[in-house]
């Protein structure tokens, strides 16, 4: 019987509330037996174009669960949106959300929402952007925002580029798409969306369809949250035997997978415990694994957060290599925040350059 030897350390993670208006779309004025009835519906929303974002609620039986673009039940509650986030001639359509409250000047947030494409899209993609600003947007078209321009009319205004490892293709389930978010100050509205060109779009078609080619997909569960983590306290060192269950919702540092200075390549003798990481994972199909990458002190903030989020998308590549699905998996980084050890030493410095992960239930 193998034994995988972990470092352990108990992170405590605290929940806040969720800053953003109606999250997961559940208030609305009334129940719409039409598509394209989100904007002046649901409380708390609107759309910055003039595209026609879709509405899908339980009460309806037009617009409902079973609907034009395919079949889904909610991630939550009794509703979910649905955007074109690329279709013909460049149409796209957008959500708008407000914030309860304007966001803390350099004060870290997660942001989290869910994704499911539509089962008669013939497209999948895998960008996408969050756009935060001081003030709703009303652009009169029904194009592609151009961000650019935004960003140089809007001045309290800035964007963040979500780039996926895999392309965005689960139909039968939610995707969480997530990460953490550094304030500026201003923030009290953002926008979700595609905010490229059709040209420039990064897509794969994934079927025929009788329809013009498009990605549609539905959105649900939004939340921006506060980012609070307590410094870890190193525990001992675990015998995870072969076939014992690992703690879920527990965070565990892989011992062996280590990084040198400034680098993310993935060393040799780290292959070995991710494989047996991947084979533990093939074992609980039922569960999900995050990966959080960190640093040491030495360079800038910049860099190190960089260096981080590379280090932990280099160990989730290499599981999805060896089979693991993408969507079963999400990758962060933390930077130099949460160091185990002393900086004060080559010694420890090479411990703070880890990758850690932590399972729950898909």
């Amino acid at each position: 019987m193998r034994t995988i030897y972990i470092l352990f350390f108990n992170f405590i993670i605290c929940h806040s509330q969720n800053l953003v208006l109606n999250p997961s779309f559940e208030d609305s004025k009334y129940c719409s037996e039409l598509l394209g009835n989100f904007d002046n519906n649901v409380l708390g929303w609107s759309i910055p174009n003039f595209g026609s974002t879709d509405y899908f609620h339980s009460c309806s039986e037009a617009v409902g669960f079973v609907n034009f673009f395919g079949n889904q039940k909610p991630m939550t509650g009794e509703a979910y949106a649905g955007i074109y986030v690329m279709a013909p001639e460049d149409y796209r359509e957008y959500i708008q959300g407000e914030f309860t409250e304007t966001l803390i000047k350099d004060k870290k947030y997660t942001v989290s929402f869910y994704l499911s494409l539509a089962e008669n899209s013939s497209h999948a993609i895998k960008d996408l952007g969050v756009l935060f600003l001081n003030e709703s947007l009303n652009n009169q078209i029904d194009k592609t925002i151009d961000i650019n321009e935004v960003l140089i009319e809007v001045e309290k205004s800035h964007f963040i580029l979500i780039h996926s490892i895999e392309y965005y293709i689960e139909k039968e389930q939610w995707e969480k798409v997530t990460f953490e978010y550094v304030a500026n100050g201003f923030e009290q509205f953002f926008i979700i969306g595609n905010f490229d060109k059709n040209k420039k779009v990064t897509s794969i078609k994934i079927q025929e369809s009788k329809n013009p080619d498009a990605a549609y997909y539905y959105i649900d569960d939004i939340s921006v949250t506060s980012f609070e983590i307590e410094n870890p306290k190193p525990v001992s060192i675990i015998g995870i035997e072969e076939n014992q269950q690992i703690e879920r919702n527990k965070v565990y540092t892989l011992k062996n997978v280590l990084f040198d200075f400034d680098k993310s390549d993935l060393l040799e003798s780290s292959k070995k415990e991710l494989n047996q990481l991947y084979n533990y994972l093939e074992c609980h199909k039922n569960l999900k694994i995050e990966i959080f990458g960190h640093t040491d002190q030495v360079g800038t903030q910049e860099r190190n957060d960089e260096l981080s989020l590379l280090r932990a998308k280099t160990v989730a590549l290499y599981l999805i290599s060896k089979g693991l699905k993408p969507e079963r998996i999400t990758a962060q980084g933390f930077g130099n925040r949460f160091p185990i050890t002393t900086n004060n030493t080559e010694e420890g410095r090479a411990l703070n350059r880890r990758v850690a992960f932590k399972l729950t239930k898909n």
